[in-house]
């Protein structure tokens, strides 16, 4: 009897030491890579930018002229890691600035 509790405790002992806790990633967004936006230059009229970036994750309604993309990464239990590119048209729908985090 007393063997069969000592090797349950080890069992428990070894078991508990395990995580069994498994943390999927989380992505959202879009990722740029750094030759998409080395072709993304001040002139393109927003169909271009949809063509090379795709739709943009957030568009406001009230300023039109401005395009959002972000990409958010959570790695399971590891920190987290966001990137963002900011397209900003003028009047005609060209790109005026491009800014990024």
């Amino acid at each position: 009897m007393s063997r069969l509790i000592v090797s349950f405790i080890l069992l428990t002992t070894l078991l508990s030491a395990c995580n069994p806790v498994y943390r999927m990633d989380i992505q959202q967004g879009n990722y740029i890579t750094q030759a998409e936006l080395g072709l993304l230059k001040p002139g393109m009229t927003r169909d271009q930018v949809q063509d090379l970036l795709g739709t943009p994750l957030l568009t406001d309604d009230f300023r039109q002229n401005r395009w959002d993309y972000v990409f958010y990464l959570k790695e399971g239990s590891k920190t987290s890691r966001r990137t963002g590119v900011t397209v900003f048209f003028d009047q005609a729908g060209q790109v005026t600035d491009i800014r990024t985090d």
